[in-house]
């Protein structure tokens, strides 16, 4: 009698994609509301390059999207902090928040 593993059905795995994607969209949304000035405009075209990702089942992009989640987490912390060393972290993490997306958008192609 042998065992069968079976991997995740690829309709699984573009679902955990889409809702990754989702929640970092929603995170990054939080922080745009939270943001203002310069900051702001770069945390919006974070969340617009987020929010129109195409779920994956690529691994690699995967893992890149938890990155963007964990950064988005970051951010997020940094803004409700408010003060100017706070806010200046927030700006490099809106800097690496950028290249993540251009590392994940290159799984696409």
């Amino acid at each position: 009698m042998g065992f069968c593993f079976s991997s995740p059905d690829k309709k699984d795995v573009l679902a955990d994609s889409r809702d990754m994607i989702n929640d970092n969209a929603r995170v990054l949304y939080v922080c745009v509301e939270m943001s203002t000035g310069k900051l702001k405009e770069g945390i919006e075209k974070a969340y617009d390059d987020v929010r129109y990702m195409t779920p994956t089942t690529v691994v690699g992009a995967m893992q890149v999207d938890k990155k963007i989640g964990a950064l988005a987490g970051d951010l997020k912390i940094a803004l409700s902090k408010g003060s100017d060393r706070a806010l200046a972290q927030a700006d490099d993490i809106v800097k690496d928040l950028a290249a993540a997306i251009v590392e994940r958008n290159s799984y696409n192609k």
